[in-house]
């Protein structure tokens, strides 16, 4: 197993234990009835969380430099031969994911090039199960898994002008990878996109692996620029060290992989054994493959430390081979302990601090809600110690104080609800702005734009009034989330200083990685589609497919923040709602206490005394809480480290 198949195996490890972790946590609040349905909610999406976590690594590269094999070598090895297709000129005809989702039968999922046709995004046909045609595989049978890989290798003959309408060919294009035949015939590939669902332990614990179709098709499927390759934990971007960098590899790396990772960017100059030559020294090989390093380090722009040279080729025969020498010779063991020392704990820091910041809310109503007892607890027993010896007439005086004090905080319930009717009217204003009918009609206003004219600036334009619109949104809701944040402020502090609530201050919510993303979306729009480009080039067909896959990536963005604010929402009040219902119930307990006293139905020793064993109980809850916690802190702050093949056993 290779450096970076134990490191995956051991972050899936880890993340199963915390699972576990918050699970055991979670299953104790139910069994002391100290979480209400909310907080239920809550850690149940924690754990939901843990157990969707995905972490993909793409590959990108012009065809024949060796990606399909380069891939066979990091993840493959162990079926004792090729598993991805990999031979002379073009294997991968279209972008590819492997991953397993054991709610799908194993098999392989192939979208039609004619769906290029249709004014619709591979996110959107991804749910859309008429749309695709599926190749079953037997994943026993790597045989049948290599049938299966051949499909996506399928071409198909289509007249031009039909290529041109996918986006295949541009007549002004003569560098276009897809040209017309004498007849006026282009061969395309026959799929547009394809997922290979098999379960292959490494995919079983959510690596997901995208294979990319040349360079070429890099600008042609907007799927990869807006999602799939910004997404991933990892880029590789291969080059061949036969083949050099050619002006269309420096544009995409420019364009598309540079700007969106600074991390996680990995340029990997592949077939380095065609340097290998008998008739020269180690030493001389090694200074042609650090010459090759340079001149791509000066050509993309980036430290040679991010440039790792590799035999791919060399590399698969000496893991099927058991050949240890030509592994290290490949240099193949580099590059998988780059990838295991900088993506795994990348991808581990990210989920850990979601966990952590959701996971610390939750536990903080717990124990705010348990000291909140404890405190009454004692205060209770005070107040009835200082009942010893006293007649009648005060215990009478106390009761009346308490009913008092009661009806006082009775009175600021009022407020309470004046706070949730104001919250409730913010809440829906702010899920006007960011909400799905906004975009939709957002959307229906650009489209219609767009429709209305073929002309390449009014095209531009519908993108660019639907990017507005959006940023617009946003703003408006980040206005209104710094209003909710000044009114909860306000409340905490008054109920924390009236009521002795230990309410402390409202979690803040940031709007910062949506505005990102709306502006790299943008960036991407003006790249792709600027005034020069629109004016000699037709791209109308481009340029739809392009405004559709932007409306399913804003879609998922508008998602993600009702979801979240949502969740932000709910946080900030339940601290207010649990400890509000825990004072209330501790003034009527104390009230009860006082009656059952004063009129002789239950001796005041026997009162003391369950007042005792309460706050016994509660002491050894907060013992257990704090132990299931630092449980869950401590496989939260264990670091990923690699997990020997013997172990596994």
């Amino acid at each position: 197993m290779s450096l970076i198949s134990e490191r995956i195996v051991a972050y899936g490890r880890w993340r199963s234990e915390l699972l576990d972790a918050v699970q055991r946590y979670r299953s104790w609040l139910a069994q002391s009835e100290l979480a209400d349905p909310t907080l239920q909610a809550r850690l149940q999406g924690i754990m939901d969380r843990l157990r969707d976590d995905r972490m993909s690594v793409a590959f990108v590269a012009e065809f024949s430099r060796g990606k399909s094999e380069l891939i066979n070598a990091l993840f493959f090895a162990q079926y004792g031969q090729r598993v991805v297709p990999s031979t002379a000129g073009r294997t991968t005809m279209c972008p590819t994911e492997l991953l397993y989702d054991a709610n799908r039968p194993v098999g392989i999922r192939l979208l039609p090039i004619e769906t290029r046709l249709e004014d619709v995004s591979i996110a959107d046909v991804k749910r859309d199960e008429s749309k695709w045609q599926f190749v079953a595989v037997d994943p026993a049978d790597v045989t049948s898994l290599r049938a299966a890989f051949e499909a996506v290798r399928a071409t198909r003959r289509i007249p031009s002008d039909r290529a041109a309408l996918m986006g295949m060919y541009d007549e002004s294009d003569d560098g276009s990878p897809y040209q017309p035949d004498a007849e006026g015939m282009v061969e395309v590939p026959s799929w547009r996109h394809a997922i290979v669902n098999i379960p292959h332990p490494l995919l079983e614990l959510g690596l997901v692996i995208i294979d990319t179709p040349g360079l070429n098709a890099i600008g042609a499927e907007p799927e990869l620029t807006l999602n799939l390759i910004p997404s991933a934990q990892a880029v590789l971007f291969v080059l061949a060290a036969d083949a050099g960098v050619t002006r269309t590899d420096i544009d995409i790396w420019r364009e598309h992989i540079s700007p969106a990772h600074r991390s996680g960017r990995f340029v990997v100059l592949n077939k380095i054994d065609g340097l290998w030559d008998e008739l020269k020294s180690e030493s001389e090989i090694n200074l042609e493959i650090a010459s090759q390093v340079a001149s791509v380090g000066r050509l993309l722009d980036l430290p040679t430390a991010r440039i790792y040279p590799v035999s791919a080729q060399k590399a698969l025969v000496g893991k099927i081979q058991g050949d240890d020498k030509l592994l290290r010779r490949s240099r193949l063991p580099e590059l998988e302990h780059a990838l295991s020392e900088e993506v795994i704990p990348q991808q581990q820091a990210i989920v850990r601090d979601q966990v952590r910041r959701e996971f610390e809310e939750t536990t903080g109503v717990t124990l705010g809600v348990l000291s909140a007892r404890q405190r009454n607890q004692i205060e209770q027993a005070f107040e009835l110690n200082g009942l010893r010896g006293k007649n009648k007439t005060v215990i009478d005086q106390m009761s009346r104080r308490i009913r008092a004090e009661r009806a006082d905080f009775e009175k600021s319930l009022r407020q309470l609800q004046a706070l949730r009717t104001v919250f409730s009217r913010h809440s829906q204003t702010l899920f006007s702005h960011i909400g799905l009918d906004n975009l939709r009609r957002h959307v229906r206003d650009s489209r219609d734009l767009m429709r209305a004219s073929h002309l390449s600036t009014q095209l531009r334009d519908g993108m660019s009034n639907l990017l507005a619109a959006v940023r617009i949104d946003f703003e408006e809701g980040d206005k209104l989330v710094r209003e909710v944040t000044t009114m909860m402020t306000a409340m905490y502090r008054s109920f924390s200083s009236e009521y002795g609530l230990t309410l402390g201050t409202p979690l803040p919510f940031s709007s910062r990685r949506y505005f990102a993303e709306i502006d790299r979306i943008s960036q991407l729009h003006q790249r792709q589609f600027g005034l020069i480009s629109l004016l000699t080039v037709n791209k109308s067909a481009l340029t739809r497919r392009f405004f559709e896959s932007v409306v399913a990536r804003l879609k998922e963005l508008y998602q993600a923040a009702v979801r979240e604010i949502e969740g932000w929402l709910r946080a900030l009040m339940s601290p207010v709602e649990s400890q509000v219902k825990e004072h209330q119930a501790q003034l009527r307990r104390r009230l009860e206490s006082v009656q059952r006293v004063m009129d002789a139905s239950e001796s005041l020793d026997s009162k003391l005394l369950e007042l005792d064993e309460s706050k016994a109980r509660i002491d050894q809850q907060l013992a257990i809480l704090q132990e299931l916690v630092h449980q869950v802190g401590s496989v939260m702050d264990r670091r990923v480290a690699p997990v020997k093949e013997a172990e596994l056993v």
